[in-house]
């Protein structure tokens, strides 16, 4: 999980926004119809289907050893992210019981010195992906101490930790040599050693990173911190593949661990440089695995990658409390992480493309398949954590209240630093209804601010608290309430759903993408006559949509007719839903009347409206 905070060791600069301890969830709508399907038709039958995920790790030290790819160590620590993220989501026992078994058997193959990967003597630590792995498993192992308090966990994690000091810090080794430059992914463990400092106020984790942090700056390292003070674009850091962004969020831990302003101008930098060079239309990152300075780059759009984003951009939102980063995270939730998982729940793909079509990873990538995990790949790993980390941005602390980021229906328990339990009921159907109301219950009645996400992309938002109107709403900001609230209380918001575009350039040129609200809408020719490389242009200017009632086996969430202004009518999709059938679909739309503009911290570009 992003966030283990010990109050033993107070952060010399205190997060602007925090996820809460303990908050329970109960997600209704689409989001709780997705994550119904990820735990009863992948995370729970997984481990059972793909019993290599943990025996992997028993094989190690056979005579006969398994061919595995070098990333496969990985494997486990990230299904056991994505689990742990949706158990919160959801309280299901069924998930809790899955959890407890993968997690019990990983630690019992834990090597006396601390090992826990799967590789033999002779090759473990030295396999430039070895480390990595072991950086997923550190971090899933905190977060289910985190949940349950279990010593076992902690102790696991603490002696992963100092077999890789031992091995690299004292033994004098780097964790990537000028002939395996690749090795820099291994780099993101100064993460996780942040993490277990918070928890156990031992300062040799503290110093690890440390380590890594001056490792950074020798070649053929990516020279993180040394780049973004000279403001250069992350696309041209010497290393800027996706896995850095690993690295970065150590950054932004040190930000808050030290009260140094350099990290914080630091982690500022790199977030806003991928928002403008690499965060698609999609909400997707990178394209083929790395950063290329081009939001309209037709690489690959991998999706672990928009995972790593997500995972980023929560850490920037607790380091700087700037609403515009949870309409980001919001946008690459709702489709990146969503339209690259099939709706049945059963599968993920690997690259979610602009345009195209999305194929399962297990067939992608197929060759990461291997006997006892033939389902398992990167991504059919990871991709859960996309949708489990709601739990840690949806609803946010802060010094002197609660955060409203997540809007859908859902009831979300919390207790606030008082003491007092809040619960917020939310009477929804966003993202497809442009109305929400929050309903307050609290045991008893207590002053405090409740601040509520004003979309960067709804202009003309109007608020009300019990039916009277709030003046001062202003789009890309967080709404602030102070008062005294007490059962009862209903705040009512409408946003501004009116379609709004990002006109596209260089590759995308002639072309623009459609959203309404936070949904990007796509053609799929399921829905439609046209064949998706002969649309008919739209014109922007006199831009009209109307939504329809979606019907029938598979329907879309979301249907909505636009005229084109030139006697045409084009029939969009939501994204998530896009492609579910395995036809082509478009999201750059062809289209005139507007220009592209430049990119701009003060202006979204995917929010223009005529």
């Amino acid at each position: 999980m992003t966030t283990l905070v010990s109050s033993q060791t107070p952060y010399r600069v205190a997060p602007t926004l925090e996820s809460i301890p303990n908050a329970t969830f109960r997600m209704d709508g689409l989001a709780g119809e997705r994550i119904a399907a990820t735990i009863d038709r992948w995370l729970l039958p997984a481990p059972d289907a793909n019993p290599a995920l943990t025996e992997m790790l028993a094989d190690r030290y056979r005579a006969t050893n398994r061919n595995l790819v070098p990333w496969a160590g990985e494997f486990v620590g990230k299904y056991l992210l994505g689990s742990i993220g949706l158990w919160k989501l959801s309280n299901d026992d069924r998930l809790k019981q899955k959890i407890m078994q993968v997690i019990e058997r990983t630690i019992a193959l834990q090597g006396d010195d601390g090992y826990l990967g799967p590789f033999n003597k002779e090759t473990r630590l030295r396999e430039k992906w070895d480390v990595w792995g072991h950086y997923h498993l550190m971090l899933a192992l905190l977060a289910w101490y985190h949940e349950t308090s279990d010593e076992r966990f902690l102790s696991a994690t603490r002696r992963i930790a100092d077999l890789l000091i031992s091995y690299f810090v004292e033994g004098n080794r780097r964790m990537l040599t000028t002939d395996d430059p690749d090795g820099e992914k291994n780099y993101a463990i100064a993460h996780a050693a942040l993490h277990l400092y918070r928890v156990t106020s031992e300062k040799r984790y503290l110093d690890f990173a440390s380590w890594i942090e001056r490792e950074w700056e020798e070649p053929p390292a990516g020279r993180y911190m040394s780049s973004a003070l000279a403001g250069e674009p992350v696309w041209q850091f010497p290393s800027h593949r996706w896995e850095s962004v690993h690295d970065w969020q150590a950054i932004a831990e040190l930000a808050l661990i030290t009260g140094d302003d350099r990290y914080a101008r630091a982690i500022e930098h790199i977030w806003w440089s991928i928002l403008e060079g690499d965060r698609h239309n999609t909400g997707g990152f990178t394209s083929g695995e790395a950063c290329q300075g081009d939001p309209y780059h037709q690489g690959a759009i991998e999706t672990c990658c928009t995972v790593a984003w997500i995972a980023l951009s929560i850490d920037m939102l607790r380091v700087t409390g700037d609403s515009r980063i949870a309409d980001e995270i919001e946008l690459s939730t709702l489709n990146g992480i969503l339209g690259a998982q099939h709706p049945s729940g059963r599968w993920w793909t690997y690259n979610t493309p602009m345009d195209g079509e999305k194929r399962a990873s297990q067939h992608d990538i197929v060759f990461q398949a291997r006997a006892g995990s033939p389902e398992f790949n990167c991504c059919s790993a990871n991709a859960p954590r996309g949708i489990g980390m709601i739990s840690e941005w949806a609803v946010m602390q802060s010094d002197d209240g609660v955060t409203v980021n997540w809007y859908g229906p859902s009831t979300i328990d919390v207790l606030l630093r008082s003491g007092n339990r809040l619960r917020i009921v939310q009477d929804t159907a966003y993202p497809l209804d442009d109305s929400v109301t929050l309903r307050l219950e609290l045991d008893k009645p207590e002053n405090f601010c409740l601040r509520l996400r004003i979309p960067t992309w709804s202009n003309g938002t109007k608020v009300s608290v019990n039916g009277d109107a709030v003046d001062g709403v202003s789009s890309g900001t967080f709404l602030m309430l102070s008062r005294e609230w007490c059962t009862g209380d209903a705040i009512t918001i409408y946003f501004d759903f009116r379609p709004h575009v990002w006109v596209g350039d260089g590759a995308c040129a002639g072309k623009a993408s459609l959203y309404r609200g936070p949904i990007l809408l796509a053609y799929d020719p399921r829905y439609d006559q046209h064949e998706p490389d002969e649309l008919p242009i739209i014109n922007l200017r006199t831009l009209t949509a109307s939504v329809e009632k979606p019907s029938g086996w598979m329907a879309p969430w979301l249907l909505v007719t636009v005229d084109t202004g030139t006697g045409d009518k084009l029939t969009l999709c939501d994204f998530a839903s896009a492609g579910a059938t395995g036809t082509q679909y478009r999201t750059w739309l062809p289209a005139t009347g507007m220009s592209p503009v430049g990119f701009s911290r003060d202006r979204s570009i995917w929010s223009r409206r005529p």
